[in-house]
């Protein structure tokens, strides 16, 4: 057993501390709005910079997310955003869904149009529904189904988005976005990471001999 010391009348008995690996899970707040605007002018396709940069990551929950209405005022685009006074094409048929795609980092795969055999894999980074008749979308893992994106090997270190929303009929080159004054989106994401920490019981006094 540890030894015991007095400490003012109170017999004390320090532990030693136990390190072990763990899995740690941050919260992180995506807003589309905090992109560089110049860069990225549309809310459909942009770079977003992590506020750390996250090591080790072993897992990516989709927690949340919030886009605005989703009508006929949308755009899709095609080619570079940088391009002078670009306009986008106004999406006549609204979707009853739409992706979300972050590159590198796509797990999930999709059938093609048209019957093509050869599919896409790893294309997608999660899927939204949208609500009728009002045309939002507003994802909760507790109501609607669980996205998670597990990584092995584990990430070795995560510290960007490259995101992209798109229908599931649009090419490689276009996606869709929401013009000005049309709002913006946002997502939360459970970033969870492996950690060499101590364990839970380092902190405390303890006599017993597996701590000594």
């Amino acid at each position: 057993m540890n030894r015991t010391f007095d400490y003012n009348g109170v017999q004390i008995a320090p532990s030693k501390p136990v390190q072990k690996l763990t899995k740690r899970s941050r919260i992180l707040h995506i807003d589309s709005g905090d992109r560089d605007v110049t860069l990225f002018p549309n809310n459909g396709r942009f770079t977003v910079y992590l506020p750390r940069a996250y090591e080790r990551v072993t897992a990516i929950n989709i927690k949340s997310a919030e886009f605005p209405i989703v009508t006929s005022k949308i755009n899709s685009w095609t080619g570079s955003d940088i391009h002078p006074g670009y306009t986008g094409t106004a999406i006549t048929d609204v979707p009853l869904y739409f992706f979300l795609e972050a590159k590198g980092l796509n797990m999930s795969d999709e059938t093609a149009p048209a019957a093509d055999r050869s599919a896409s894999t790893n294309s997608v980074f999660a899927k939204f529904v949208l609500s009728a008749p009002d045309g939002i979308s507003i994802y909760n893992e507790s109501s609607d189904a669980h996205q998670e994106i597990q990584f092995f090997p584990v990430l070795t270190k995560l510290d960007r988005f490259q995101f992209r929303v798109r229908t599931h009929l649009m090419d490689s080159n276009t996606y869709m976005y929401w013009p000005d004054g049309n709002g913006e989106w946002s997502i939360t994401l459970e970033i969870e990471t492996l950690e060499n920490a101590f364990d839970e019981f380092s902190t405390i006094e303890t006599r017993l001999g597996d701590r000594s």
